[in-house]
């Protein structure tokens, strides 16, 4: 049986890939798990791994190196974390990445 945080936590990854699909030309969903190796939260967004979070505790560093590490795990240049802002609805959610990934995406 899951935890109360792993079923939040699957609650917010399914409801940030239904939103994002309801507005993105691609096919949007969540990963399956890798384990070690693992991939991020959200799968078919281009050169992306997303990593979804839905804590109290918002550790940004932390979330965005576990997303550029699962970018790098998938063979992706980038990695964004998205975090759920507590009380919001999921659009009110925040999209974190480094600077620099984001003066590279810009480039």
């Amino acid at each position: 049986m899951s935890s109360p945080s792993k079923k939040k936590g699957t609650s917010y990854e399914r409801a940030v890939a239904n939103y994002l699909n309801e507005r993105l030309p691609w096919l949007i969903d969540r990963m399956v798990l890798y384990g070690n190796q693992d991939r991020g939260d959200i799968s078919g967004i281009p050169d992306w791994a997303i990593e979804c979070k839905a804590t109290r505790e918002f550790k940004l560093a932390k979330f965005v190196a576990e997303a550029e590490a699962e970018a790098e795990n998938l063979g992706v240049p980038f990695g964004a974390a998205i975090v759920k802002s507590p009380g919001r609805p999921v659009e009110d959610s925040f999209v974190v990445v480094s600077l620099r990934q984001f003066a590279e995406m810009l480039s």
